[in-house]
């Protein structure tokens, strides 16, 4: 499959594909033409003949263009068969929280939608927004959103070739709505990229398993118990305690017992302030902070991070699979905590930082960074081998202690964008962005057309 390219409209009717005339003798030599032309998941007869102009690019009839549906100054990918001509990529990106507004139809997210289009449409993948109501199940078509010059606007597609889910939460993801949704999908042989959310319990038992992976992960104890957590303070005199369907730093509490010291201190995060308190017991702390029990949380040990200016430092490294389906760092930022704050979340006052604005303060080589890419590599390979469903995009959460050692905190499937606030990040802000749909384009010949085995 070459690059993308306009497809010349001809005013004519009937569905007519004017090939490129090498590629229309060799199917004359082949004694077999394509009877179809595949548009996602629709399915229309073809004619070919030879471009009338004897010239090397495709061409169509006004006819076909109408019935296909094709989008208005659009480039193409076409992969040549023998019996059906595929065209597209036709990507779905599904998602959820759809406001009455034309202008932002996504709220907080408008803005992020928009760059993804631009960025499949420069891949020349044909890409749109869509929700479950927005599926027409007896047409098989989908009134989806697409973004240009003039805005937003709303157009009639077929069932697309990949849905790329960008499903807001956990919550959304659960409901009734959007596992039908999916399973009704899937039924129509649509590919699904980035199928869930990552639970950190099930990561956790998945990646400690692995010997090429498993020295970067804390000691983490899930569902712990009263003498799990008071064997965890001994040995570490910290410990986190995490909900193992968080997302964005809520909900983790921070446990601290120092040696001599009868009392026990834990910090954590309320209605925007970071607070401290202190217990006698650990008992009494548990039963006061937790009194639901720890039955949906893990806990795992504290680690001394490197530091800057006294605040804790750990770093968000993006991955994507890329053209080629292999994986690849996208992003490197790192995070600065907030004043008193438990994590470098930005929701709890972490600032991000590039990495050229830390290195040289840290005292650190670049032997540090390519130790972080190899470490986000690795374990994205693992989670590929082992999870169920395509992956093809990794938001980590890492650390360096002040041995050097890397710890991995936290995988994200669908890793938030609030690093790239930070200009100095615009490079891996775009990058970000357009790779999910170079994957496309790989899934695309390889999944779609089954020409070779999906890597993993």
């Amino acid at each position: 499959m070459g690059t993308a390219q306009l497809i010349p409209i001809r005013d004519e009717a009937g569905t007519v594909l004017f090939a490129p005339v090498s590629q229309f003798r060799a199917w004359v030599q082949n004694r077999s033409f394509p009877t179809k032309i595949r548009y996602g998941q629709k399915v229309i007869p073809l004619s070919i003949q030879p471009h009338p102009d004897q010239e090397e690019y495709y061409m169509m009839t006004k006819g076909l263009y109408h019935q296909l549906g094709l989008l208005k100054k659009q480039s193409h990918h076409i992969i040549e068969g023998d019996q059906e001509i595929q065209i597209g990529p036709v990507v779905g990106i599904y998602t959820a929280g759809f406001t009455s507004n034309q202008h932002h139809p996504f709220g907080d997210r408008t803005k992020m939608f928009a760059k993804m289009l631009k960025a499949a449409r420069r891949t020349g993948v044909t890409c749109y927004v869509f929700g479950s109501h927005h599926i027409d199940w007896d047409r098989k078509s989908i009134s989806g959103y697409v973004y240009d010059d003039s805005g937003w606007k709303r157009h009639d597609f077929p069932f697309p070739a990949i849905v790329y889910d960008r499903l807001p939460n956990r919550r959304i993801e659960r409901l009734a709505l959007s596992v039908e949704t999916k399973s009704k999908l899937q039924a129509e042989n649509v590919i699904w990229f980035n199928p869930g959310f990552f639970d950190k319990g099930t990561i956790h038992e998945m990646l400690k398993t692995d010997p090429s992976v498993k020295h970067y992960l804390p000691m983490t104890i899930q569902s712990p118990g009263m003498d799990e957590l008071e064997t965890l303070l001994k040995r570490y005199q910290s410990i986190y305690l995490k909900p193992k369907d968080g997302s964005l730093g809520n909900g983790i509490q921070q446990i601290i017992k120092r040696r001599n010291d009868p009392y026990y201190y834990i910090r954590f995060r309320k209605e925007d302030t970071n607070r401290l308190r202190r217990y006698s017991s650990l008992k009494r702390l548990i039963r006061k902070q937790f009194p639901a029990g720890l039955e949906d949380y893990l806990a795992q040990q504290g680690i001394q991070l490197l530091s800057w200016n006294g605040d804790p430092i750990d770093f968000r490294v993006h991955t994507n699979r890329n053209r080629e389906g292999e994986w690849e760092v996208s992003a490197l930022a790192a995070k600065l905590a907030g004043s008193n704050s438990i994590t470098t979340h930005i929701t709890s006052g972490g600032k991000t930082l590039s990495l050229s604005e830390l290195i040289h303060d840290l005292g650190k080589s670049s032997t540090m960074v390519l130790q972080l890419k190899e470490a986000a590599i690795k374990i994205s390979k693992a989670l590929t081998g082992q999870m169920e469903g395509i992956i093809g995009e990794i938001g980590f959460d890492l650390g360096v202690d002040e041995q050097g050692d890397i710890w991995m905190f936290e995988a994200n499937a669908k890793p938030g964008r609030s690093i790239f606030s930070n200009p100095n990040l615009n490079a891996y802000d775009k990058k970000t962005v357009i790779m999910p749909f170079e994957f496309c384009l790989y899934l695309f010949e390889n999944i779609v057309q089954r020409q070779v085995p999906m890597k993993q």
